[in-house]
């Protein structure tokens, strides 16, 4: 069901671009399902190409749109009534819209060969409904006879709607990239990541409207999940180390991207789970516990979490 959420999300993209595109045209019912049916499959064509990290260049809006404009070209003569930028607009948005969708929720090489490095603006979790209904509410009256009014109105909410939603989830981004080094006392070497749940994640219609986190310190490490429209923070891990660590950085992550990982100093360290922290200043304070369920007490000071013994 997630999978067909997935394609739908990419087959309706294309669509919906036709339908604001030529949303004011008398069109044929036939004509329009042409149009559409071109346009879905256009909107998969970057995954029909290749994988986005083997095949770099099949989602990169640089080499993508230059070859569409050859293609826009030889489709231009079959459908003459129609300008070349609109066909473009339509045509080779769909293929455009795709690899932007995808920069929503993977690494593309958005810009290839002009740079090698990855991109996402990790918003979304692909199949969100939130984000293919309001598309699939404008196709659906770009097909029907609804009249030209009507049909700017449903088409236009419908990309508000995802705007406003895209918008919400930028925001949440933010949030909780600057808000979570407040409410857990980390050092300067820690790297805090935060993007829509994974792959074996999202089981359930909510799912997809809840962003995760995951802090990587030298002697942290802390990982969540937030509700889009609020709620209860999560937390899965929560735990301080006895001993500091190096975190590493590097693009060996999935689809290219930044990959962060802590390495132990030794392959057996100690590890607590925190059950309580505080803060006073650049000094922090945690309790933990150990698997035993005894408690350990630390204290941050000059950039470093040092165990301290109480009696």
């Amino acid at each position: 069901m997630i999978l067909a959420m997935h394609m739908a999300t990419h087959l309706l993209t294309g669509s919906f671009i036709v339908s604001m595109v030529l949303m004011r045209y008398e069109i044929s019912f036939r004509e329009k399902v042409v149009l559409l049916g071109l346009a879905s499959f256009l909107g998969i064509v970057p995954d029909l190409l290749g994988n986005r990290y083997v095949s770099p260049w099949s989602h990169s809006i640089v080499v993508m749109g230059l070859v569409m404009v050859p293609i826009v070209f030889i489709f231009k003569l079959l459908l003459k009534k129609y300008s070349y930028i609109q066909l473009y607009l339509c045509l080779a948005g769909s293929v455009l819209g795709h690899i932007l969708v995808d920069y929503l929720g993977h690494g593309v090489h958005l810009i290839y060969p002009l740079s090698r490095e990855a991109y996402t603006m990790p918003l979304i979790y692909l199949g969100d409904p939130a984000v293919w209904v309001p598309m699939l509410v404008g196709v659906i009256s770009f097909v029907l006879p609804v009249s030209l009014g009507r049909r700017r109105v449903l088409s236009a909410a419908g990309a508000v709607c995802i705007v406003l939603y895209l918008g919400l989830k930028l925001a949440m981004l933010i949030q909780l990239e600057q808000g979570l080094p407040r409410n857990f006392t980390l050092t300067s070497q820690a790297a805090v990541q935060v993007s829509p749940l994974g792959d074996n994640q999202v089981h359930k219609l909510s799912d997809f409207w809840k962003m995760g986190f995951d802090v990587i310190d030298s002697q942290r490490r802390v990982l969540g999940v937030l509700p889009v429209l609020g709620g209860e923070v999560q937390l899965d891990i929560n735990l301080i180390y006895a001993t500091k660590g190096d975190v590493v950085r590097s693009n060996s992550g999935k689809d290219g991207l930044e990959y962060v990982y802590r390495v132990p100093p030794t392959e057996d360290e100690a590890s607590f789970k925190v059950s309580g922290e505080s803060r006073q200043g650049p000094e922090g304070k945690i309790v933990a516990r150990d698997r035993e369920g005894n408690p350990r007490y630390f204290i941050y000071k000059d950039g470093e979490w040092a165990e301290e013994a109480k009696e």
